[in-house]
């Protein structure tokens, strides 16, 4: 019987040890997750050592580089682009459908209401010590809804003014031009008073000191920043608008005032945000908001410019600031949700991919430090951060209040409305919007988490 056990013993361990025998257990395969993210075609500037670019380039080479190194699980990307108009079609209407997004980038205003319907997931989780750090907290603030991150920002569109350094030089303003490359912090009085002497000095009727337009919605946040020239909060405690103020009309009638002594331009009614930066490129044009894209730009066409924030009473100023960045919509698939939260650390992470924020502006401190001496402005913008201001503040119908908030603009340059009456019907119409979105969010039924 021992004779019989050892030589079955042994048999066994020949054919383990032959071709045909025992091997060894190969390793099972990689489960296979296919990843769909959707962007529009936010474009992302000239980006060092790849040119002009937009998301949808960053996002197709990151997948590709996130794929070599994962290996959880098999993962396939299905990446698009979305016409800007087609949010509603391409994100809202598939969702719940075999065409979902996992991922989305967002430069929505319809963040808020995707958070009320609980459509996202929340990403504190993701959210490191480090990464908080590395991030200023007014960025975080904007990207927050009832307490909890639901986009992990990417990089910021801060605005300020750019100025035309050579108009400026020739009204004898030099006191006014910052030292270096750095932005200027003009208080309402000093910027009056700018204004008041780049008109004095400019001699062709077709060139004007400041921008100024109405003739559709684009551009609407910047104006609404003016409006807080003379101490207006645009909004008061509960969330709605307060422009029907002392301070309020007090800046509504310097915007009108300023069209009637000609500081702005004839018939500023009918421009768009678009004409006034082409006619800044032209040199007809002193002052117009702008961005560090803008700058750079301006600064190629032949205009030398340098920037400053928006006029406040106290002299510190605004920069009119939005961020962009990503979103995972909660599609009821755990595995997805991780893989995608999984991507977006590797993204956040990756120096090829945060190297593409610098053709705008980074939301990551050390992405800036990093290039900041390489990149003309980036440290000036860097440490502008802190002035900047929010007019969005997660309103669940912004889009029905840019359809409104125009128009009275226009009426109060054409003459329709005057300072108070045009005070009184922002305060109406836009918190109207505001009103029925939140209306609509309380009919569907869902809540916060």
């Amino acid at each position: 019987m021992r004779k019989r056990n050892l030589l079955c013993a042994l048999l066994a361990a020949a054919l383990c040890l032959s071709p045909a025998g025992c091997r060894a257990q190969e390793p099972a395969e990689p489960e296979k997750v296919t990843l769909t993210v959707k962007t529009p075609p936010i474009g992302l500037g000239n980006i060092p050592g790849a040119g002009e670019a937009e998301v949808y380039d960053m996002l197709t080479a990151a997948a590709e580089r996130f794929q070599a190194q994962y290996d959880k699980y098999d993962v396939e990307f299905s990446i698009s682009r979305y016409d800007y108009l087609d949010e509603q079609a391409q994100l809202a209407d598939k969702y719940g459908t075999p065409e979902a997004a996992d991922i989305f980038f967002a430069g929505s205003w319809n963040v808020p209401l995707y958070v009320k319907r609980g459509w996202l997931v929340p990403l504190d989780d993701m959210i490191t010590p480090e990464l908080r750090s590395d991030v200023d907290e007014s960025i975080w603030k904007q990207n927050t809804v009832g307490g909890k991150v639901y986009t992990l920002p990417y990089h910021q569109l801060q605005n300020t003014l750019m100025v035309n350094r050579t108009m400026m030089q020739a009204a004898g303003l030099e006191e006014y031009i910052p030292q270096d490359d750095s932005v200027a912090h003009w208080s309402t009085e000093e910027f009056n008073l700018i204004c008041q002497r780049l008109k004095e000095s400019l001699t062709d009727e077709n060139t004007f000191a400041f921008m100024m337009y109405a003739a559709n919605s684009q551009g609407d946040s910047h104006i609404m920043t003016l409006l807080r020239a003379y101490g207006c909060p645009l909004y008061d405690e509960n969330g709605n608008f307060s422009v029907n103020t002392p301070e309020g009309i007090q800046a509504l009638a310097w915007i009108k005032e300023m069209d009637q002594q000609g500081i702005t331009p004839k018939g500023a009614e009918n421009l768009e945000l678009l004409d006034c930066v082409n006619l800044f490129y032209n040199q007809q044009l002193a002052m117009c908001v702008g961005n560090l894209t803008n700058l750079w730009d301006a600064r190629n066409k032949g205009v030398d410019v340098f920037t400053a924030n928006f006029p406040d009473p106290s002299g510190a100023g605004f920069c009119t600031t939005s961020s962009n960045g990503f979103c995972v919509f909660d599609n009821g698939d755990e595995t997805k949700i991780q893989v995608a939260k999984d991507f977006l650390s590797f993204l956040l992470s990756d120096g090829e991919a945060m190297k593409y924020t610098l053709g705008t502006l980074p939301v990551s401190k050390s992405v800036t430090q990093q290039y900041q001496d390489e990149i003309w402005m980036l440290k000036a913008y860097g440490e502008n951060t802190a002035d900047t201001v929010d007019n969005i503040r997660g309103s669940l119908n912004w889009q029905g209040v840019r359809d409104v908030f125009y128009r009275n603009i226009n009426d109060l340059l054409t003459g329709e409305k005057s300072p108070e009456e045009a005070a009184a019907a922002i305060d109406e119409s836009c918190n109207t919007a505001l009103e029925q979105g939140r209306a609509s969010d309380e009919e569907s039924g869902n809540k916060e988490d």
